[in-house]
């Protein structure tokens, strides 16, 4: 259930993203590149928890970044990274 609920979330972030035309290009690219690690170590019951943890990290950094000039964006970062903690990533 709670995958699904995560699975739920990278759709909607993606979603956020395409819509979010003044996104720089760097910003858009470490967005992406933390989305394809997040959706690799959701579906990677082994993956370490070093790995899990800077992910988190990092998807709570870039959530603050976007916090002003992206509100929507940022809120699909934070609700990412809740749903994240719950499945103890």
């Amino acid at each position: 259930m709670e995958k699904e609920k995560l699975q739920q979330l990278i759709s909607r972030l993606h979603e956020e993203l395409s819509s979010a035309g003044s996104v720089d290009e760097k910003s858009r690219a470490l967005l992406q590149k933390l989305t394809q690690d997040i959706e690799y170590l959701a579906a990677a019951p082994d993956s370490q928890d070093d790995d899990r943890a800077s992910a988190t990290s990092q998807l709570e950094e870039v959530a603050l970044k976007f916090k002003t000039d992206h509100p929507k964006l940022s809120m699909a970062l934070g609700e990412l990274a809740d749903a994240l903690g719950k499945i103890g990533i």
